[in-house]
């Protein structure tokens, strides 16, 4: 018997995990190489793909990296090898690495990355930051001689499940990208695919997270104690005020400058995120609300064991191990 399982088994774990659905709008999620029938013994989470990630998957026996952020984010004008993505790309080919990004599905997802920082922050019963989407599915009937082969060309974050019957094809998807989905598989097929709808849409999902403290905490002191909690190098404050007391609090991993005005809109008195720059800092001050830079890093680096613990539960059964990256990613030094 071979060792191991599929990509495809691993893949779809994932995509339980954290539906590729719940990614926002134009993210560059799903796998980025490799192919699905190929079997794996090892999967590797990351935070993000640098050559030493790379090289720390082949060193470990790595069949799939599962990565945070995205490698490929833009399209590509070259793949030089003597080049930073170029190497990267060639380490992965080379030695039949594949790699997949969950990226903002993970930040969506309950229990996911904004969750887990909502809790590291002290949040209570926070509420989603801003609507991203709400579930609603439609059937999508496609005749089909060969129901598999017709599956496996289809590649969208809209399917949900799939059932390959005798001469034809059903695809479950998400309603918006249902008619776009029809449209792939009428390329593919002689006739034209039934779209049926199956239920109306549910309760919303969103970004980030907006909650209470439990007790009232000065911007100075929420800083300081967030600086130990997440391990990060350093917090800048942007606050009038330091001693000024923060009740309610919004939280965003990673960048979250374009989230500030749905933490003035959701009345929060201070918004816990990354990568904040000068002009965002100077509005947000002008404004009244108070922003906590964490870092980037420190912001989503637990995302790490919250993918590798969700695989190793889904995967219990399965002959795959999980591993965790031991390359810290922080490309940022405090002197």
């Amino acid at each position: 018997m071979t060792a191991g399982v599929t990509v495809d088994r691993v893949l779809q774990a994932l995509r339980e995990l954290c539906p590729p659905r719940y990614a926002l709008e134009g993210d560059k999620t799903g796998l980025q190489v490799g192919q699905g029938d190929r079997r794996i013994e090892r999967v590797l989470a990351t935070m993000d793909l640098t050559l030493a990630v790379a090289e720390e998957a082949v060193a470990r026996g790595v069949g799939l990296v599962v990565s945070h952020h995205a490698l490929i984010f833009r399209p590509l004008k070259d793949l030089r090898t003597d080049r930073f993505k170029g190497r990267i790309l060639e380490t992965l080919i080379k030695n039949e690495v594949a790699v997949y990004v969950p990226h903002t599905a993970m930040d969506v997802v309950a229990g996911g990355m904004n969750d887990h920082l909502a809790a590291s922050v002290g949040l209570v019963d926070p509420v989603y930051l801003e609507e991203t989407g709400r579930d609603g599915c439609a059937l999508i009937v496609a005749e089909a001689e060969d129901p598999s082969g017709l599956l496996s060309r289809i590649h969208d974050a809209g399917v949900l499940d799939a059932r390959r019957l005798a001469g034809r094809l059903e695809l479950v998807v998400d309603a918006r990208r249902a008619h776009k989905v029809a449209g792939k598989l009428a390329k593919l097929c002689e006739a034209q695919p039934m779209v049926l709808p199956l239920d109306a849409p549910s309760t919303p999902r969103g970004i980030g997270r907006v909650g209470r403290l439990a007790q009232p905490e000065s911007l100075a002191d929420l800083a300081r104690r967030l600086k130990e909690t997440l391990g990060a190098p350093g917090v800048r404050l942007v606050a009038e005020d330091p001693s000024a007391m923060a009740s309610k609090v919004a939280v965003l991993g990673g960048d979250g400058r374009r989230f500030v005005r749905a933490a003035l809109f959701a009345g929060a008195d201070a918004l816990v995120t990354g990568d904040v720059d000068h002009h965002t800092a100077l509005e947000a001050r002008a404004q009244g609300i108070a922003l906590l830079d964490v870092g980037h890093y420190a912001s989503e680096k637990q995302v790490i064991p919250l993918v590798a613990e969700g695989l190793r539960e889904k995967l219990a059964s399965e002959p795959v191990e999980i591993l965790e990256s031991e390359v810290d990613t922080q490309p940022f030094v405090f002197v």
